[in-house]
């Protein structure tokens, strides 16, 4: 098997793995509160990621860009790093779980399928970029495959309600911090940015914890049974943990774009996932809705490609002319 097919095999892992946060939460939730999975999930993710990271640099497998020092001169770099981990990830995994409360496992699967979309509104918003009207008209596509998702009359919802305002606004808080997440992660590295964004959501969720005076001994409850205890090891330690040192290898193969492509699978591993775990309907609106949000994120990330291709080209050529040597006369 050669690197490419060992990293499309990566990147379909990720882009299935990702897709059921939402279907493993749902047993832990029975036995706890959102806030409390949340605290335990990135404290588990976080002492995973340091294990993996400290073994890594030991061995000569990984290599540390620059060091994340606590201190006044880098408070810039500590307060995105924190919001990246209390906004990025522990609101993104909080507002989630809270929103399945209201909503299917699937219906919040086919939500957080957006995020790619939202990632670049935040970017026409505060970065300049812009969207191509190919990207706009499959936008419109995957928005319109989410108000089939709600308006489904079988759906056990029973429609539009609070749940999916809830799970966008997860979206939305992964989203807002993507180009931070990318900015810190060009600086440290992607695993340690990773990490730093664990702890804080760790420390975060558990401030909070404190000051409300919730009841940290819940957490306890998930070994109340093996299935969640095998939920919680796969919510914490696989997907939050070491699903992205296999998203960085696959990336490395098959590039940004071919892993971006594969994270489509998340919307329809989330929806067959619920259907035979949880025993959630399949109904025709329900299937039109899923395949209308896969088609028009694949060919938004498609017409994405095709509008960095362009704006590198005439960049090449620049390059190219520049490096030719003058002609003496």
């Amino acid at each position: 098997m050669t690197n490419t097919q060992k990293g499309w095999l990566a990147a379909i892992f990720i882009g299935l793995l990702w897709g059921i946060p939402w279907i493993v939460g749902t047993p832990i939730l029975e036995v706890m509160d959102p806030q409390v999975l949340v605290w335990l999930r990135y404290t588990i993710a976080f002492i995973t990621l340091g294990l993996i990271f400290n073994i890594g640099l030991a061995t000569g497998k990984m290599k540390k860009k620059a060091d994340f020092k606590l201190n006044w001169a880098n408070r810039n770099d500590i307060f995105w790093a924190a919001c990246c981990g209390i906004i990025g990830q522990g609101a993104f995994s909080f507002l989630s779980f809270l929103s399945l409360d209201y909503i299917t496992a699937s219906e919040n699967g086919v939500i957080q399928g957006l995020i790619p979309i939202l990632i670049l509104c935040v970017g026409f918003l505060r970065h300049g970029e812009r969207f191509t009207v190919m990207q706009m008209m499959c936008a419109l596509g995957a928005f319109l495959g989410v108000a089939i998702l709600v308006m489904d009359p079988q759906s056990e919802t029973n429609g539009f309600n609070i749940g999916h305002l809830i799970c966008f606004g997860s979206a939305a808080s992964f989203a807002t911090m993507a180009y931070a997440r990318a900015k810190l992660a060009e600086k440290y590295g992607s695993v340690a940015t990773m990490f730093h964004q664990f702890v804080f959501a760790s420390l975060g969720f558990g401030l909070y914890l404190f000051v409300v005076g919730a009841d940290f001994s819940s957490a306890l409850n998930v070994f109340s049974s093996p299935l969640r205890i095998l939920c919680i090891t796969i919510l914490g330690v696989g997907i939050s943990g070491i699903s992205y040192l296999i998203y960085i290898y696959g990336m490395e193969r098959v590039g940004v774009d071919g892993t971006g492509m594969a994270l489509n699978l998340m919307p329809l591993s989330s929806f067959v996932l619920a259907v035979f775990a949880l025993g959630e309907q399949v109904t025709p609106m329900r299937l039109v809705a899923i395949a209308v949000v896969i088609i028009s994120m694949m060919a938004f990330m498609k017409a994405g490609s095709k509008k960095q291709a362009a704006v590198a080209e005439p960049e090449t050529a620049k390059d190219v002319m520049s490096s030719r040597p003058c002609r003496s006369q």
